[in-house]
């Protein structure tokens, strides 16, 4: 009788029914990419997916800031005049930003006519279309209409997935499928998350009259989001992208594309398990955020559960690409085992960093998580650098993930330091992951090879 009880109370609780529609949705998204990304890599090529990574590399340094972060900040909103004035905001500023892309994309093409690639004159519709459904997902993260951003979810990965195969079938020689795909998935899961209530608010937005003086009010209020939460994002893209950049400017779109690729391979489930348990562990840590006991038992709970098994799995799932991959892809696509294969190693303590994150905004530390963030750019770009100088292709990535690896231990011991647990056990297991990391590298290359 008690657990019925219980489970009526939870079943009926909108906390829990979009916690379930977000992590199911994110669930199959995700699923969908695993199974299809193969089958897309082996029709495209490593070239042409490497000149796909530099397009959304491109692009992802412009999108962060095409609506000025603001869509981040609807769901402070204190009245109705505040948040329509913050989604006009938004509007324009994606119409400026798009439109100096414009300009930008057409003036380099005249300078640089022939390096070129026709493709690249979609940036300013992929910064359009994807500032645009960041302004549609804050809105409708600000109505909690979830069940329909699950379902749009889904619907748009499925038609952009086609369009990018059944494109690429009849057009295989070209990036231009694969932004198309992208470019269908965010105008799909825009188109579904308008719900009738945003097409109620649209109506009165538009109609809704607004002077001066409250747009400067919601602009000084809300100056931490085109400023602070603007340029953190640009910083996390830069930080995500900057593989991208050094190895397309000094090694060929296949070298690219295979980082690409075994990349976006691995993300897959990191992701899927990180942002699984992050759902799950936000509102639990969240409700005994002030007591320090029953909180650090549930941080170590958590990174205890998370380490060593994590490392296993990653180990294992190593031997799974080396040996799969292959057959699975195309010799064209050979050389994405070996480098997937000990790449996803180094994903340890990505997968722990990435639910314990949550912390740093709860206990307002996302300073210095910046800070770290900011300081990772320079220190990546200095082992990306001396691995172009030993001009080795594997050595460079090896030496960026290693980095990565250790920015994500630095995050979790800094974390562990003001939760003021022992940090004894993170420096042990970072130990740990640099051995077994520096041993898969080793197996990969000078014992199979």
């Amino acid at each position: 009788m008690i657990f019925r009880e219980k489970y009526a109370r939870y079943s009926s609780s909108s906390f829990i029914k979009n916690l379930l529609y977000s992590v199911s949705g994110n669930s199959l998204v995700l699923g969908i990419g695993f199974i299809i990304t193969p089958i897309v890599a082996k029709i495209y090529g490593p070239s042409v997916y490497g000149d796909f990574a530099l397009f959304t590399a491109i692009c992802g340094f412009i999108i962060p800031y095409s609506a000025l972060q603001l869509p981040a900040g609807y769901v402070a909103a204190k009245n109705r005049a505040e948040f329509f004035v913050l989604i006009r905001i938004s509007f324009y500023s994606l119409f400026l930003i798009t439109t100096i892309t414009f300009i930008v994309v057409i003036i380099y093409q005249f300078i640089f006519a022939t390096d070129v690639k026709y493709y690249f004159f979609m940036i300013p519709a992929y910064v359009f279309l994807g500032g645009m459904f960041g302004i549609f997902r804050g809105w409708n993260i600000k109505i909690q209409e979830f069940k329909s951003s699950a379902k749009a979810k889904i619907y748009a990965t499925a038609f952009g997935k086609s369009t990018t195969l059944f494109y690429g079938i009849a057009y295989p020689f070209s990036a231009t499928g694969l932004v198309l795909g992208s470019l269908v998935t965010f105008l799909i899961e825009s188109a579904g998350i308008i719900t009738k209530r945003v097409i109620i608010e649209g109506k009165l937005l538009i109609r809704n009259k607004y002077g001066k003086t409250i747009y400067l009010e919601v602009l000084k209020k809300y100056k931490q989001y085109p400023t602070f939460v603007a340029f953190s994002s640009i910083v996390n893209a830069v930080s995500t992208q900057l593989p991208i950049y050094f190895l397309a400017a000094y090694y060929s779109s296949d070298k690219v594309g295979l980082f690409s690729l075994s990349l976006s391979l691995i993300q897959i489930p990191i992701n899927l398990i990180g942002t699984s348990i992050a759902s799950v562990f936000l509102p639990k840590i969240a409700g005994v955020l002030r007591q320090k006991e029953e909180r650090n038992r549930i941080v170590k709970s958590l990174y205890n559960k998370l380490f060593y098994p994590s490392m296993a799995g990653l180990v294992l799932l190593a031997a799974v690409f080396y040996l799969l991959l292959t057959p699975l892809l195309g010799i064209e696509w050979e050389s994405a085992s070996t480098l997937s294969s000990f790449m996803v190693v180094s994903f340890a303590f990505g997968i722990v960093s990435l639910p314990l994150s949550v912390i740093f905004r709860l206990i307002d530390f996302e300073k210095a998580n910046f800070q770290i963030s900011l300081v990772g750019i320079f220190v990546k770009t200095g082992g990306l650098i001396v691995g172009i100088l030993l001009v080795n292709f594997q050595f460079t990535v090896f030496l960026y993930l290693l980095i990565v690896m250790l920015e994500n231990a630095f995050k979790v011991l800094v974390l562990f330091r003001e939760l003021q647990l022992s940090n004894l056990t993170v420096i042990r297991d970072t130990v740990i992951a640099i051995i077994v990391y520096f041993t898969s590298y080793y197996v990969v290359f000078f014992v199979i090879k």
